[in-house]
């Protein structure tokens, strides 16, 4: 069978290696020159910088896509545990480091905080118990909605107690509340939601599994940088024979009597297909790839569940001069969390006082920068592009805003360092990756009785579509987007099946 993926994210390159395995004919089409997504390259005066996603977790799940050809992980990527994982500087001067070691935990929190031991512990169980919910109910499904759970049978006895277990109407923000007494730990565990783009606030208490994820599971650095794993996986892309189509953009998923029938590109070209996997975001998708009366009736319709997650800016600089008190992750935090939140997703305004995330893999990767130098990420959460804020007239005072910042937080001689430098704007982020208002993460999460579902990876209306990446099932986060591309690829060969069985049965 014919199938086309349309973006070659890592979900879109996941889906891909996953369907060529069984033996389809796959092709890849991709508007930008590289294949990977977000997960992209920069590199600049001797300096390599990654310029997506920075901190690795669950690489179980990459293992698995690995598995599922033949392939050992080990042999396409060196991976490297981290632990500490990070370290965190408050607006108090006071500092933790997080451990993934119980041994190295608990001498840090003896040092930090030790009257919050117990109720450290405690959490990290509640998290857990979070993990092993999602894990059960939700990972690896295709699913949507409730309703696609009640027609997949699974709807039994536990459903109740289920649905209470995961405390749908209580926030991350009141569940973490309620663990800890002492705000700078409760500032570091609501900040996790980040990893998904949601506020403490609005996001369900059921994402206080991702710091279990992280400490449970590790945090972990690929030799090279995180784009080593698209790299890896688009060398495993080649060898399966899968057919990439880069600098090509697609302008619309061509569908007859609801049935995908193809794909037509930049160039008017029509490339027939059975079955078509969008790796777009959401939106994008049916506002462009599906234009018409049905989409925008979808959109209507779901609205507020698409509405975008938050945005951001990146700087990448490359600095002549060592930082000895950063570790390879690091968060400087603001002052007044709440106040950080409610800018960004209340107010749609950036943050005068930013949470400013680090990433400086020189630390453990010497290749990434020349020799006593730094190659420093720097990743603020903003709001998705809105009328509330002018990125093009602010971006360079924005700019300045962290880097003093940084300065004042133990980076001193920080601007005087730079060699190189380049800025990432929420504007930018849309231009380069299509992505809606310019949201890293996709769609916002929020609490509810249908909090643990998004658009789900098999289309209930068109045969022959599926939708993979951070906007739809199971989320965003590198871990969920490859699982994301799977589950989509599942659906896909599920899907073939039936057709052939119900073939068969006729003949």
């Amino acid at each position: 069978m014919r199938v086309h993926i349309v973006g070659g994210g890592l979900a879109g390159l996941a889906s891909a290696i996953r369907l060529a395995g069984e033996g389809h004919k796959v092709s890849i089409f991709e508007k930008n020159s590289h294949l990977g997504g977000k997960m992209n390259l920069w590199q600049s005066e001797g300096y390599t910088f990654d310029m997506g996603p920075t901190i690795i977790t669950m690489p179980a799940v990459l293992e698995r896509l690995f598995a599922s050809v033949g392939r050992r992980m080990s042999d396409y990527l060196q991976m490297v545990s981290l632990d500490p994982q990070w370290r965190t500087l408050f607006a108090d001067g006071s500092q933790f480091d997080l451990y993934s070691s119980l041994e190295g935990a608990v001498a840090e929190m003896a040092k930090f905080a030790p009257e919050e031991m117990a109720n450290y512990l405690q959490f990290l169980s509640y998290s857990h118990k979070m993990y092993d919910i999602s894990d059960k109910w939700f990972f690896w499904k295709p699913w949507g909605s409730l309703t696609d759970v009640m027609k997949a049978g699974t709807m039994g006895p536990q459903s109740l107690s289920l649905a209470v277990s995961i405390d749908p109407m209580t926030s991350m923000h009141q569940a973490i509340q309620k663990h800890f007494k002492d705000p700078r730990l409760a500032q570091l565990f609501e900040h996790f939601v980040q990893y998904v783009g949601s506020s403490p606030f609005i996001a369900p208490a059921i994402l206080c599994l991702i710091p279990w994820v992280q400490i449970g599971y590790g945090c972990w650095y690929p030799m090279g940088g995180t784009g080593a794993i698209a790299r890896a996986l688009t060398k495993l892309c080649d060898e399966l024979g899968v057919e990439v189509y880069t600098d090509t953009a697609v302008e619309k998923i061509e569908v007859s009597n609801g049935k995908v029938m193809g794909i037509i590109t930049n160039g008017g070209q029509l490339y027939p297909a059975e079955a078509v996997v969008a790796n777009s975001d959401i939106v994008y998708t049916f506002r462009d790839l599906l234009p018409g009366k049905d989409s925008e009736q979808y959109l209507q319709k779901n609205a507020a569940k698409l509405e975008p997650a938050c945005s951001g800016v990146v700087l990448y600089l490359g600095c002549k001069k060592r930082f000895p008190n950063l570790l390879h992750h690091d968060f400087m935090f603001s002052a007044d969390s709440d106040a950080e939140f409610r800018d960004i997703y209340e107010r749609h305004i950036p943050h005068h006082d930013p949470t400013i995330y680090l990433a400086v893999p020189s630390r453990t990767d010497p290749s990434v920068a020349p020799p006593d130098c730094e190659a420093v990420y720097a990743l603020v959460h903003t709001p998705y592009i809105s009328s509330e804020y002018n990125w093009e007239k602010n971006a360079k005072a924005y700019r300045d805003t962290i880097v003093k910042k940084m300065e004042r937080c133990g980076m001193e001689g920080l601007s005087d360092s730079i060699e190189t430098e380049r800025m990432i704007t929420p504007v930018d982020l849309e231009k380069l990756y299509w992505v809606n208002r310019g949201a890293i993460y996709g769609v916002v999460t929020k609490r509810g009785l249908t909090s643990a579902f998004k658009t789900g990876n098999r289309s209930p209306h068109i045969s022959g579509l599926y939708f993979a990446g951070g906007s739809v099932n199971p989320g965003a986060g590198v871990p969920m987007v490859l699982m994301s591309g799977q589950v989509a690829a599942e659906c896909v060969l599920e899907d073939v099946m039936a057709k052939t069985a119900t073939l068969a049965a006729a003949r």
